[in-house]
């Protein structure tokens, strides 16, 4: 008898193998057609990227700094810890990549410019009222804006 490993025959192995493979196989094709759902790839490809939403902000701003930060939707200060996603950690997150290499300070309103980046346009006033700035300049149809002072 044939034997790959010592004390397993062949067939044992081949068996196994071919298990580990239709595991793998299977786990492919969950991530490729499930998970990431392969067909919806072109709609997000053509989807405009965070630079080109806040490219007329960049221009509003300083070229580098601190900038403050504020938004309608709570924002997970402490990485690694394991939280549900928040659409205000996207968005911060977006913005920070985006308008690098300003630096945006979560909750800072005591910068020269504050950027507000905003879920829902609507609250803009309130929430520039509530922190005493004025609205310098809006983008976005008003999701986006630069306060100050």
């Amino acid at each position: 008898m044939l034997m790959l490993v010592p004390g397993v025959p062949v067939r044992i192995v081949g068996r196994v193998v071919a298990v580990l493979a239709a595991v793998g196989l299977a786990r492919e094709a969950w991530f490729h057609l499930w998970s990431e759902r392969i067909w919806e790839l072109p709609a997000v490809l053509s989807a405009p990227r965070a630079e080109e939403r806040y490219r007329a902000v960049r221009s509003a701003l300083p070229r580098s700094g601190r900038v403050g930060y504020i938004t309608d939707e709570p924002v997970n200060m402490r990485p690694g810890i394991l939280a549900p996603d928040r659409w205000g950690t996207w968005l911060y997150q977006e913005a920070q990549y985006a308008l690098a290499p300003v630096v945006l300070v979560v909750g800072d309103t005591k910068t020269e410019m504050v950027l507000a980046n905003l879920k829902n346009a609507k609250n803009l006033e309130a929430i520039a009222r509530d922190h005493r700035l004025r609205v310098v300049q809006q983008f976005e149809a008003g999701s986006v804006a630069v306060l100050s002072r």
